[in-house]
Formats: C-alpha cells, sequence, structure tokens
C-alpha cells in the first residue's frame, strides 16, 4: 500500500473507537433484555466454565473494575444471587439451574451479535485483522 492511500484511510483509533462503542452498545443492549449487567454478563460466563471464589471472579473481571475504589466483584453478584441466578456459599459462587438456562439463552444472543459482526469478511480476514492489531499493540508497548 502506498502512502497516498493511507492517507485517504480514516484513522485507525478513530475506526477502533467507533467499532469498541458499536459492539458495547450492541451487547449491553442483548444482555439488559436478559435483565443482566455487562460485569454481570462476565461473571456469569466465567461461572459457567466452573464454580468460583469470590476472589477468583474478581480477579476474572478485574480490567472492568474500578480498581482505585478497591471494586470487587461483590456487588455484581449479590443482584445475580437475588435473582436466583447463582448462588453463594461461603466464598464460592455457582450457577443455579435457572442462571444456567438464562445464561445459556443469553449467549446465543451475544453469539448471534458476534456473527453479526463477521458479516461479510472473507476467509481469512478477522484472523487478519485479529494479528494486524496484536502486532500493533505489541509494537506501543514498552
Amino acid at each position: 500500500m502506498t502512502t497516498t492511500n493511507k492517507a485517504a484511510l480514516p484513522p485507525i483509533g478513530k475506526l477502533l473507537v467507533t467499532l469498541d462503542g458499536l459492539i458495547n452498545d450492541q451487547f449491553d443492549h442483548a444482555i439488559a433484555a436478559h435483565g443482566i449487567t455487562r460485569r454481570q454478563w462476565q461473571l456469569l460466563n466465567t461461572l459457567d466454565r466452573a464454580p468460583a471464589t469470590i476472589d477468583d471472579l474478581t480477579e476474572a473481571v478485574l480490567p472492568f473494575l474500578d480498581t482505585a475504589a478497591a471494586e470487587t466483584a461483590l456487588p455484581h453478584l449479590e443482584p445475580l444471587a437475588a435473582q436466583g441466578l447463582i448462588a453463594i456459599e461461603g466464598d464460592v459462587c455457582s450457577l443455579t439451574a435457572h442462571g444456567r438456562e438464562r445464561f445459556t439463552t443469553t449467549k446465543s444472543h451475544v453469539h448471534a451479535i458476534r456473527g453479526q459482526i463477521l458479516t461479510g469478511l472473507e476467509e481469512g480476514e478477522y484472523e487478519a485483522t485479529v494479528t494486524s492489531l496484536q502486532k500493533m499493540i505489541q509494537n506501543l508497548r514498552p
């Protein structure tokens, strides 16, 4: 690609911010329709693999918590327990049968969004895009 062609393209940062916003809006809308928040979805997704302690769940969603305020997963878990989606026994959380059912239904909507994101991409384009983004990230890391 020539520098002239590169100059005609929109800045990658603008595209990434736009895409991130659209993905977040779609995901937030899809999971909110099932009565859960984005953090709660991430916690349910983690618990779908295996029961976990509150500390382990906090670690799993740490990048999305307010670490400056020492936020933990607990305030996101309590509403899930109140809805009967998870059981908290001592320090260990697990999905209930109702929680697994809700998670499975929500997961199908999340997968539909992921499929929508990939619509129109040719074979290998997604993988090439991810590989390029990973290289750009590495280029900017100290």
